[in-house]
């Protein structure tokens, strides 16, 4: 019973280390909200809205809603928002869980669809 009680710590403890090495991405939830634009059929994150060349027919929803409306991202900016690169495993664990915030949790408060 030791034996197997050790060999999980040591597996669990070489989990962890590796955890810091190992990087991956972190994508917006489905309920962060955006702007869609209905001429243009796109849609702008929060931190690019400033920046987007929109028309004023516009709507604010959930990131979910403009992707089933086949809605595409109004520029890079949105595309690169809505995505958290090099996270360590560990890290991304932890926002994943709600201890660590996103970089999403700066922007306004998530919503249903």
């Amino acid at each position: 019973m030791k034996i197997v009680v050790s060999t999980m710590a040591a597996l669990l403890g070489i989990l962890i280390i590796l955890g810091f090495f190992v990087s991956t991405s972190l994508y917006a939830p489905e309920g962060v909200r955006v702007i869609i634009d209905h001429t243009n059929q796109t849609y702008v994150s929060p931190p690019c809205f400033e920046e987007a060349e929109l028309t004023n027919n516009l709507q604010e929803v959930a990131l979910e809603h403009a992707v089933t409306l086949g809605y595409e991202a109004e520029a890079e900016c949105t595309s690169d928002s809505l995505v958290e690169e090099d996270v360590s495993l560990n890290l991304a664990l932890l926002k994943e869980m709600g201890i660590v915030p996103t970089k999403w949790a700066e922007w306004p408060d998530h919503m249903a669809n």
